[in-house]
C-alpha cells in the first residue's frame, strides 16, 4: 500500500509540473515561497504528531500520509482563495511547487528514517552473534 501511494504521488507530480519545473522562470519567488511553506506546514505537522501524547500511537506511515495530506490540502485552499480573490489567479504551477514542497519533506524525513533503521539492525546483528 505504501508504495501504490508512493507511486501515485510520484505520477501526480511528474505529470502536473514535469515539464514546467525544467523552464528557467518556474523557480521564481512565489514558487520558491509555495515549495517552502509546503514543507513547513508537512513538518510541523509531522512533529506534533510525533510529540503530542494523543497520537504518539500512530505509525511512521500514518503521521506521513496525514503530514502530505495536510500540506496538500493547505496548498489548494490557498489555490482556492487564490482563485476567488479579484487580485490573484490560481495556477497549476503553484500546486506543483506546492507537491514538490511535499515530496521534498518526505524525501527529508526518509533518509534520517534509513539510516537510523539500517544502524539499528547492524547494533541487533552485531549483538546477536555475541
Amino acid at each position: 500500500m505504501k508504495k501504490v501511494l508512493i507511486f501515485i504521488s510520484l505520477v501526480t507530480f511528474l505529470n502536473m509540473t514535469g515539464q514546467n519545473m525544467s523552464n528557467e522562470d518556474f523557480w521564481k519567488e512565489d514558487k520558491i515561497k509555495h515549495s517552502v511553506g509546503v514543507f513547513g506546514i508537512s513538518s510541523i505537522t509531522y512533529a506534533y504528531l510525533s510529540i503530542h501524547s494523543k497520537h504518539k500511537n500512530l505509525n511512521e506511515f500514518q503521521k506521513r500520509l496525514i503530514s502530505l495530506s495536510t500540506a496538500i490540502v493547505a496548498g489548494s485552499l490557498k489555490e482556492v482563495i487564490d482563485g476567488i480573490s479579484p487580485n490573484n489567479e490560481a495556477s497549476w504551477a503553484d500546486m506543483g511547487a506546492n507537491m514538490a514542497g511535499a515530496l521534498a519533506f518526505q524525501v527529508a524525513i526518509t533518509i534520517p528514517l534509513n539510516i537510523k533503521s539500517k544502524n539499528k539492525k547492524v547494533r541487533d546483528i552485531a549483538y546477536h552473534k555475541n
